[in-house]
């Protein structure tokens, strides 16, 4: 299947706003002006509505695992990795509301979850410790992302596959740190206090 058209059919399928959708119609508030003026769950749960935060969650991760298995079915592997990249670009940066979207921790799950099913399990475990021990969800959401990569990398025995699976997920890290560079900042800040 061509490329370019799966690139952009992912950043489109990316840039589905379920948050700013659910919270708009539900309850009337425009996440890109509330709280950390991001439209994914964690926001989402800012509003004091548990039920549209979990919708938002599963939502965002299901778009992620549906067009990535897309793509598995019908392409190849280099197809996957980079359309899959440009649907978690168009959840962070979506058109439709002026490239101001989520910080693409869910919609990374839900790729991960088709690349490798167990590390993603696994990476989802260290996710609910985290959020237990250091109730930060922003350290939480990157401690997911990084556990994928370095068990990723670990598992270079596997083969090409292997290797390419550890590329994907440490530029999927890199890119989801610089989407956090706020979240980075204020708890630097907060540590110098």
């Amino acid at each position: 299947m061509n490329l370019l058209f799966l690139c952009i059919l992912g950043y489109l399928v990316g840039s589905i706003p379920s948050g700013f959708l659910l919270t708009k119609v539900v309850k009337g508030i425009d996440l890109r002006n509330f709280g950390s003026n991001s439209t994914g769950a964690t926001n989402v749960l800012r509003t004091g509505n548990k039920k549209l935060a979990i919708m938002t969650l599963l939502f965002d991760v299901f778009k992620g695992f549906a067009f990535s298995v897309f793509v598995f079915i019908f392409s190849d592997e280099l197809a996957l990795y980079i359309s899959s990249f440009f649907c978690l670009v168009g959840h962070v940066y979506p058109i439709w509301l002026k490239f101001k979207g989520g910080k693409g921790v869910a919609t990374s799950a839900g790729i991960f979850l088709t690349l490798s099913p167990f590390t993603a399990l696994i990476s989802a475990i260290v996710w609910g410790i985290v959020v237990k021990f250091v109730k930060v969800s922003s350290i939480a959401s990157l401690s997911f992302c990084l556990s994928f990569t370095l068990i990723s990398a670990f598992r270079f025995w596997g083969g090409y596959s292997s290797i390419n699976l550890a590329l994907f997920s440490s530029i999927v890290f890199i890119f989801l740190l610089c989407a956090h560079h706020s979240n980075i900042r204020m708890l630097f800040e907060l540590l110098r206090k």
